[in-house]
Protein backbone atom coordinates (compact mmCIF):
# COMPACT_ATOMS: atom_id res chain seq x y z
CA UNK A 1 0.00 0.00 0.00
CA UNK A 2 1.15 3.15 -0.98
CA UNK A 3 0.99 6.44 1.84
CA UNK A 4 1.24 10.07 1.04
CA UNK A 5 4.47 12.22 2.96
CA UNK A 6 3.28 15.00 4.64
CA UNK A 7 5.07 18.01 5.85
CA UNK A 8 4.20 19.37 9.10
CA UNK A 9 6.01 22.30 10.72
CA UNK A 10 9.83 23.22 9.48
CA UNK A 11 11.31 20.20 9.54
CA UNK A 12 8.80 17.13 10.55
CA UNK A 13 7.22 14.69 7.59
CA UNK A 14 5.11 12.44 8.66
CA UNK A 15 2.87 9.63 7.56
CA UNK A 16 -0.43 7.83 8.00
CA UNK A 17 -0.78 4.29 9.25
CA UNK A 18 -3.74 2.33 7.75
CA UNK A 19 -6.75 2.17 9.63
CA UNK A 20 -7.25 -2.06 10.12
CA UNK A 21 -4.15 -2.11 11.40
CA UNK A 22 -4.19 0.49 13.58
CA UNK A 23 -7.48 -1.58 15.43
CA UNK A 24 -5.83 -4.84 14.91
CA UNK A 25 -3.44 -3.44 17.66
CA UNK A 26 -5.71 -1.35 19.65
CA UNK A 27 -3.86 2.01 18.97
CA UNK A 28 -5.19 4.96 19.50
CA UNK A 29 -3.75 8.73 19.85
CA UNK A 30 -0.86 8.92 22.28
CA UNK A 31 0.11 5.57 22.04
CA UNK A 32 3.99 4.71 21.22
CA UNK A 33 4.95 2.38 18.30
CA UNK A 34 8.62 1.28 17.61
CA UNK A 35 10.50 2.27 14.28
CA UNK A 36 13.26 0.56 12.92
CA UNK A 37 15.33 2.36 10.24
CA UNK A 38 16.71 -0.26 8.38
CA UNK A 39 18.85 0.30 4.92
CA UNK A 40 15.75 -0.20 2.48
CA UNK A 41 13.06 1.72 5.04
CA UNK A 42 11.41 1.90 8.27
CA UNK A 43 9.58 -1.21 10.19
CA UNK A 44 6.94 -0.19 12.39
CA UNK A 45 6.24 -2.76 15.46
CA UNK A 46 3.73 -2.88 18.32
CA UNK A 47 4.69 -5.54 19.76
CA UNK A 48 4.41 -4.25 23.12
CA UNK A 49 0.78 -3.06 22.46
CA UNK A 50 -0.46 -6.58 21.21
CA UNK A 51 -2.75 -8.59 23.41
CA UNK A 52 -1.98 -11.57 25.26
CA UNK A 53 -2.95 -14.43 23.29
CA UNK A 54 -5.35 -17.19 24.37
CA UNK A 55 -6.54 -20.77 23.49
CA UNK A 56 -7.84 -23.59 25.00
CA UNK A 57 -6.28 -27.13 24.15
CA UNK A 58 -7.93 -30.95 24.83
CA UNK A 59 -5.07 -33.27 25.45
CA UNK A 60 -7.59 -35.81 26.60
CA UNK A 61 -6.75 -39.19 24.91
CA UNK A 62 -3.90 -37.89 22.50
CA UNK A 63 -0.81 -39.73 22.63
CA UNK A 64 2.59 -38.71 23.68
CA UNK A 65 3.56 -37.56 20.16
CA UNK A 66 0.36 -35.35 19.60
CA UNK A 67 0.43 -33.98 23.05
CA UNK A 68 4.12 -32.39 21.85
CA UNK A 69 3.05 -31.40 18.38
CA UNK A 70 -0.10 -29.50 20.12
CA UNK A 71 2.19 -27.59 22.78
CA UNK A 72 5.25 -26.84 19.90
CA UNK A 73 1.91 -25.72 17.72
CA UNK A 74 0.57 -23.22 19.92
CA UNK A 75 3.80 -22.29 21.12
CA UNK A 76 4.97 -21.55 17.89
CA UNK A 77 2.10 -19.72 16.95
CA UNK A 78 2.84 -17.41 19.72
CA UNK A 79 0.12 -17.88 22.41
CA UNK A 80 0.63 -16.38 25.59
CA UNK A 81 -1.98 -18.30 27.85
CA UNK A 82 -2.94 -22.04 27.19
CA UNK A 83 -6.13 -23.76 29.22
CA UNK A 84 -4.71 -27.46 29.14
CA UNK A 85 -7.91 -29.32 29.61
CA UNK A 86 -7.36 -33.49 30.21
CA UNK A 87 -8.78 -36.63 31.37
CA UNK A 88 -7.12 -37.25 35.55
CA UNK A 89 -7.48 -40.36 34.83
CA UNK A 90 -4.87 -41.04 32.27
CA UNK A 91 -1.23 -41.66 32.43
CA UNK A 92 1.92 -41.68 29.87
CA UNK A 93 4.78 -42.93 29.20
CA UNK A 94 8.10 -40.36 29.32
CA UNK A 95 7.29 -37.36 26.78
CA UNK A 96 11.23 -38.33 26.19
CA UNK A 97 10.79 -41.35 25.27
CA UNK A 98 9.19 -40.49 21.99
CA UNK A 99 9.38 -36.95 21.50
CA UNK A 100 7.30 -36.16 18.59
CA UNK A 101 8.82 -39.48 16.68
CA UNK A 102 8.56 -43.51 17.15
CA UNK A 103 12.36 -43.93 17.67
CA UNK A 104 13.53 -45.49 20.60
CA UNK A 105 15.15 -43.14 23.05
CA UNK A 106 18.27 -44.32 24.37
CA UNK A 107 18.31 -42.34 27.60
CA UNK A 108 14.87 -43.29 28.58
CA UNK A 109 14.60 -46.92 27.93
CA UNK A 110 11.35 -49.13 26.54
CA UNK A 111 10.10 -49.93 30.07
CA UNK A 112 10.09 -46.35 31.41
CA UNK A 113 7.42 -46.08 34.78
CA UNK A 114 3.90 -44.35 33.82
CA UNK A 115 3.84 -40.63 34.52
CA UNK A 116 0.97 -38.78 36.09
CA UNK A 117 -0.50 -36.17 33.75
CA UNK A 118 0.86 -33.44 35.77
CA UNK A 119 4.17 -34.63 35.85
CA UNK A 120 3.89 -35.24 31.58
CA UNK A 121 2.73 -31.64 31.28
CA UNK A 122 5.27 -30.50 33.43
CA UNK A 123 8.20 -31.95 31.61
CA UNK A 124 7.07 -30.91 28.10
CA UNK A 125 6.24 -27.52 29.72
CA UNK A 126 9.86 -27.61 31.25
CA UNK A 127 10.78 -27.58 27.23
CA UNK A 128 9.58 -24.14 26.38
CA UNK A 129 11.41 -21.40 27.03
CA UNK A 130 9.10 -19.05 29.47
CA UNK A 131 5.82 -21.30 29.63
CA UNK A 132 5.26 -21.90 33.24
CA UNK A 133 1.96 -23.69 34.90
CA UNK A 134 0.66 -21.25 37.01
CA UNK A 135 -3.13 -23.19 37.32
CA UNK A 136 -3.45 -27.00 38.44
CA UNK A 137 -7.19 -27.84 38.85
CA UNK A 138 -8.86 -31.42 38.77
CA UNK A 139 -9.37 -31.52 35.21
CA UNK A 140 -7.27 -28.26 33.29
CA UNK A 141 -4.13 -26.64 33.66
CA UNK A 142 -3.11 -22.83 33.07
CA UNK A 143 0.01 -21.88 31.50
CA UNK A 144 1.60 -18.51 30.90
CA UNK A 145 4.36 -17.00 28.98
CA UNK A 146 6.16 -15.64 31.79
CA UNK A 147 9.36 -14.37 29.93
CA UNK A 148 9.94 -10.95 28.11
CA UNK A 149 9.93 -12.01 24.65
CA UNK A 150 11.58 -9.40 22.61
CA UNK A 151 12.88 -9.48 19.11
CA UNK A 152 16.64 -8.81 20.59
CA UNK A 153 16.63 -12.46 21.91
CA UNK A 154 16.45 -13.95 18.59
CA UNK A 155 19.48 -13.44 17.09
CA UNK A 156 21.10 -14.82 20.30
CA UNK A 157 18.70 -18.24 20.09
CA UNK A 158 19.43 -18.27 16.16
CA UNK A 159 23.43 -18.26 16.64
CA UNK A 160 22.42 -20.97 19.57
CA UNK A 161 20.56 -23.35 17.09
CA UNK A 162 24.13 -23.29 15.24
CA UNK A 163 26.36 -24.08 17.48
CA UNK A 164 24.39 -26.84 19.17
CA UNK A 165 24.32 -28.41 15.57
CA UNK A 166 27.82 -27.90 15.14
CA UNK A 167 28.69 -29.14 18.79
CA UNK A 168 26.51 -32.46 17.42
CA UNK A 169 28.48 -33.09 14.12
CA UNK A 170 31.94 -31.96 16.18
CA UNK A 171 31.48 -35.09 18.76
CA UNK A 172 29.88 -37.39 16.24
CA UNK A 173 33.15 -37.39 13.76
CA UNK A 174 35.46 -37.61 17.00
CA UNK A 175 33.76 -40.66 18.33
CA UNK A 176 34.18 -42.11 14.98
CA UNK A 177 38.03 -41.12 15.00
CA UNK A 178 39.08 -42.48 18.08
CA UNK A 179 36.20 -45.54 17.60
CA UNK A 180 34.37 -44.39 21.02
CA UNK A 181 31.14 -44.44 20.44
CA UNK A 182 30.26 -43.89 23.48
CA UNK A 183 31.18 -39.64 23.05
CA UNK A 184 27.82 -39.51 21.46
CA UNK A 185 25.49 -41.34 24.41
CA UNK A 186 24.46 -37.53 25.45
CA UNK A 187 23.52 -36.48 21.33
CA UNK A 188 19.90 -36.71 22.37
CA UNK A 189 19.92 -34.30 25.45
CA UNK A 190 21.95 -31.70 22.68
CA UNK A 191 19.03 -32.34 20.46
CA UNK A 192 16.57 -31.58 22.23
CA UNK A 193 18.21 -28.22 23.13
CA UNK A 194 18.25 -27.63 19.09
CA UNK A 195 14.47 -28.06 19.19
CA UNK A 196 13.82 -26.20 22.31
CA UNK A 197 15.85 -22.79 20.67
CA UNK A 198 13.99 -23.70 17.26
CA UNK A 199 10.60 -23.32 18.64
CA UNK A 200 11.73 -20.32 20.80
CA UNK A 201 13.12 -18.64 17.51
CA UNK A 202 9.81 -19.61 15.54
CA UNK A 203 8.21 -18.31 18.32
CA UNK A 204 9.97 -15.11 18.47
CA UNK A 205 9.43 -14.42 14.17
CA UNK A 206 5.82 -15.14 15.17
CA UNK A 207 5.03 -12.81 17.86
CA UNK A 208 7.44 -9.65 16.39
CA UNK A 209 7.65 -10.21 12.44
CA UNK A 210 10.67 -7.79 13.18
CA UNK A 211 12.34 -9.12 9.80
CA UNK A 212 11.50 -7.87 6.33
CA UNK A 213 8.39 -10.24 5.37
CA UNK A 214 10.30 -12.30 2.86
CA UNK A 215 13.80 -12.11 4.40
CA UNK A 216 11.67 -13.92 7.60
CA UNK A 217 9.79 -16.75 5.30
CA UNK A 218 13.38 -17.59 4.31
CA UNK A 219 14.65 -17.64 8.01
CA UNK A 220 11.24 -19.80 8.99
CA UNK A 221 12.23 -22.36 6.04
CA UNK A 222 15.98 -22.45 7.24
CA UNK A 223 15.03 -23.25 10.89
CA UNK A 224 12.71 -25.73 9.75
CA UNK A 225 15.94 -27.70 7.70
CA UNK A 226 18.45 -26.84 10.44
CA UNK A 227 16.62 -28.65 12.98
CA UNK A 228 16.38 -31.83 10.07
CA UNK A 229 19.95 -31.59 10.17
CA UNK A 230 20.42 -31.85 14.13
CA UNK A 231 17.92 -34.80 13.69
CA UNK A 232 19.95 -36.41 11.14
CA UNK A 233 23.10 -36.19 13.76
CA UNK A 234 20.83 -38.00 16.11
CA UNK A 235 20.18 -40.99 13.88
CA UNK A 236 23.72 -41.22 13.18
CA UNK A 237 24.62 -41.18 17.31
CA UNK A 238 21.28 -43.97 17.40
CA UNK A 239 23.09 -46.00 14.67
CA UNK A 240 26.81 -45.90 16.09
CA UNK A 241 25.43 -47.05 19.77
CA UNK A 242 23.50 -49.70 18.94
CA UNK A 243 24.76 -51.19 15.59
CA UNK A 244 28.44 -49.89 15.79
CA UNK A 245 29.76 -51.19 19.20
CA UNK A 246 33.08 -52.71 19.25
CA UNK A 247 33.36 -52.49 15.28
CA UNK A 248 35.93 -50.34 13.52
CA UNK A 249 34.55 -46.93 12.23
CA UNK A 250 37.24 -46.21 9.94
CA UNK A 251 34.91 -46.30 6.98
CA UNK A 252 32.99 -43.81 7.84
CA UNK A 253 35.49 -41.06 9.22
CA UNK A 254 35.88 -39.56 5.69
CA UNK A 255 32.75 -38.93 4.58
CA UNK A 256 31.20 -37.99 8.20
CA UNK A 257 34.30 -34.89 8.24
CA UNK A 258 33.16 -33.55 4.62
CA UNK A 259 29.90 -33.44 6.06
CA UNK A 260 31.09 -31.88 9.51
CA UNK A 261 32.98 -29.32 7.28
CA UNK A 262 31.02 -28.40 5.15
CA UNK A 263 28.35 -27.30 8.09
CA UNK A 264 30.99 -25.17 9.39
CA UNK A 265 31.48 -23.47 6.00
CA UNK A 266 27.53 -22.65 6.05
CA UNK A 267 27.59 -21.30 9.91
CA UNK A 268 30.82 -18.63 8.81
CA UNK A 269 28.64 -18.33 5.03
CA UNK A 270 25.59 -17.68 7.07
CA UNK A 271 27.03 -14.73 8.99
CA UNK A 272 29.76 -13.36 7.12
CA UNK A 273 28.33 -13.85 3.43
CA UNK A 274 30.76 -13.42 0.27
CA UNK A 275 30.93 -14.46 -2.81
CA UNK A 276 34.06 -16.02 -2.37
CA UNK A 277 32.75 -18.58 0.68
CA UNK A 278 29.89 -19.00 -1.36
CA UNK A 279 31.80 -20.67 -4.10
CA UNK A 280 34.34 -22.98 -1.53
CA UNK A 281 30.37 -24.17 -0.39
CA UNK A 282 29.64 -25.29 -3.76
CA UNK A 283 33.02 -26.84 -4.73
CA UNK A 284 32.59 -28.34 -1.16
CA UNK A 285 28.91 -29.77 -2.18
CA UNK A 286 30.23 -31.53 -5.43
CA UNK A 287 33.06 -33.23 -3.77
CA UNK A 288 30.82 -34.75 -1.37
CA UNK A 289 28.31 -35.53 -4.09
CA UNK A 290 31.11 -36.76 -6.14
CA UNK A 291 32.31 -38.73 -3.33
CA UNK A 292 28.96 -40.95 -2.51
CA UNK A 293 29.34 -43.34 -6.10
CA UNK A 294 32.50 -44.23 -4.58
CA UNK A 295 31.10 -45.03 -1.65
CA UNK A 296 27.88 -47.53 -3.12
CA UNK A 297 30.21 -49.19 -5.46
CA UNK A 298 31.73 -51.13 -2.27
CA UNK A 299 28.12 -53.08 -1.32
CA UNK A 300 27.93 -55.73 0.66
CA UNK A 301 28.32 -58.69 -1.45
CA UNK A 302 30.45 -57.14 -3.67
CA UNK A 303 34.04 -58.07 -2.07
CA UNK A 304 33.60 -54.45 0.30
CA UNK A 305 34.11 -54.05 4.08
CA UNK A 306 31.15 -51.76 4.04
CA UNK A 307 28.20 -53.13 6.05
CA UNK A 308 24.22 -53.01 5.54
CA UNK A 309 24.82 -50.51 8.86
CA UNK A 310 27.36 -48.52 7.67
CA UNK A 311 25.47 -48.26 4.48
CA UNK A 312 22.34 -46.95 6.22
CA UNK A 313 24.88 -44.30 8.21
CA UNK A 314 26.39 -43.12 5.16
CA UNK A 315 22.58 -42.46 4.05
CA UNK A 316 21.89 -40.27 6.90
CA UNK A 317 24.75 -38.31 5.82
CA UNK A 318 23.86 -37.90 2.46
CA UNK A 319 20.87 -36.32 3.76
CA UNK A 320 22.81 -33.98 5.62
CA UNK A 321 24.97 -32.93 2.86
CA UNK A 322 21.70 -32.19 0.80
CA UNK A 323 20.15 -30.30 3.61
CA UNK A 324 23.08 -27.84 4.32
CA UNK A 325 23.17 -27.41 0.05
CA UNK A 326 19.22 -26.19 0.85
CA UNK A 327 20.12 -24.46 3.70
CA UNK A 328 23.16 -22.78 1.27
CA UNK A 329 20.33 -21.62 -1.17
CA UNK A 330 18.43 -19.71 0.98
CA UNK A 331 21.11 -17.86 2.25
CA UNK A 332 22.38 -16.84 -1.03
CA UNK A 333 18.72 -15.97 -1.49
CA UNK A 334 18.55 -14.10 1.12
CA UNK A 335 21.55 -11.77 -0.16
CA UNK A 336 19.04 -10.87 -2.97
CA UNK A 337 15.56 -10.28 -0.89
CA UNK A 338 13.89 -7.51 -0.92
Amino acid sequence: MRRKVIKQGHNTLTITIPSKWAKQFNLKSGDEIDVLAKENGLFITTEKKDEKKKIEIDISNLDIPLIWKYFMSVYREGYDEVKVKFNPNESYDSPYKFFTRHAVDLKYGKKSRQHSTFETIQEITNRFIGFEIVEHHKDYFVIRDLAELTSKEFETSLRRVFLLILQMGEELIEAIKTNNVEMVKHTHDIDINVDKFHDYCVRVLNKTSFKETRETNLIFTMLYILEMIGDEFKNVSFHLLEDMKGKKLNNLEELGTRVAEQLNKFYDLFYNYTKEKAIEMSKGDQEIYFYFPVIYKKKPGKGSELSDDELEIFNHFRRIARYINAVTELRTEMEFST
